[in-house]
């Protein structure tokens, strides 16, 4: 799949933000944008948009995986959190203009981060079907504390360092 995004105003009601965005790849919404100039959150998105044309992507573990990875290449620390209906996002790292940058650059930046989302995004294949050494490295760079202690990924699926994927249900 091409690695064709769009970014929309978005029009979600019930956000806490002056500036609210969604990246899109067709009617699908996959990451959202909040903040005001100069800083914003790049997050996954957990809903649809009001005026139902755009609808969450429906693949949330592919999805929080793919953040989960994009933060970790990009060294920030993604983490998985819960919004105000209990739906779970991965914050993925902040952005911010700074005021010596030209908005040319900034916009460049931000394409190219998009377009390594997506190439995550495609990349991807299920767990199942995943050889146990490319699981094992996934929970090393995932795991922070190194006390060998699961890491919980998304919708109640738990990797464990030898990896091997249980699913525990939602907690």
């Amino acid at each position: 799949m091409q690695n064709v995004f769009q970014i929309y105003q978005s029009n979600k009601v019930g956000l806490n933000s002056k500036d609210s965005y969604v990246v899109t790849r067709g009617k699908t919404s996959f990451l959202r944008i909040l903040g005001s100039e100069p800083h914003w959150q790049l997050m996954t998105a957990t809903a649809d948009e009001d005026n139902g044309r755009i609808k969450v992507s429906n693949e949330l573990l592919r999805l929080t995986e793919t953040a989960l990875r994009l933060g970790i290449e990009l060294e920030t620390t993604p983490r998985v959190e819960k919004d105000w209906k209990n739906r779970e996002y991965v914050k993925i790292c902040g952005i911010t203009l700074n005021p010596d940058q030209e908005k040319i650059d900034f916009n460049k930046k931000l394409f190219e981060l998009f377009n390594k989302f997506f190439e995550l995004y495609d990349k991807y294949q299920k767990i199942e079907s995943r050889a146990g050494r490319e699981m094992q490295e996934l929970y090393g760079v995932l795991a922070l504390d190194n006390q060998d202690d699961d890491v919980y990924l998304s919708d109640g699926v738990w990797l464990s360092s030898d990896g091997s994927i249980h699913d525990r249900g939602r907690q």
